[in-house]
């Protein structure tokens, strides 16, 4: 007879899958429109609490909401086919209420001025301050070497950004 303990494990792993099978954005092969490359799941590191954040940028609520990509960067910068690479996008949100505003993130790698796919759109609730949001990206075993880029676009009902990094298949 299984032990509490292990029924609890085994209950948080179906519960995971379930959840991996109802979000697009945690499926890995799914999330991505046309199939290039292998996506898994994301997560989200606060770097900046809203109270550092009013401060770094002297935010005042009353010129509205901040919606800035500080960055995005992809490492390692060169890698091999079937490698994993991890993608790293800052966000700082610093809106008047203090509330958590839906937040979209869309990438789509290219490769010698062409398209190869974009992922889904990633819905977040993201709120206040500034944020890593962070995906693994496994490149195909027949990845051709070159330089590739990455564009990330943010958008929110408040605005958008755009900003594009680059990486090398050796």
């Amino acid at each position: 007879m299984p032990s509490i303990r292990m029924a609890a494990v085994l209950a948080g792993f179906l519960v995971a899958l379930m959840l991996a099978a109802l979000a697009p954005e945690v499926s890995a092969q799914a999330a991505f429109e046309d199939s290039w490359g292998y996506w898994t799941a994301h997560r989200e590191d606060r770097r900046l609490s809203r109270e550092d954040a009013v401060a770094k940028y002297n935010y005042c609520p009353t010129g509205g909401c901040v919606l800035r990509l500080e960055g995005v960067s992809v490492r390692p910068y060169e890698a091999r086919n079937g490698e994993t690479l991890t993608m790293v996008t800052t966000v700082t949100i610093l809106t008047p209420e203090n509330v958590g505003i839906p937040l979209g993130i869309t990438r789509e790698v290219f490769y010698q001025g062409k398209s190869l796919g974009r992922t889904k759109n990633l819905d977040l609730r993201a709120k206040n301050g500034t944020w890593d949001q962070t995906a693994n990206f496994t490149l195909p075993a027949d990845a051709p070497p070159g330089r590739y880029s990455v564009s990330t676009k943010i958008t929110t009902g408040y605005g958008m950004d755009e900003k594009t990094t680059e990486f090398v298949v050796k």
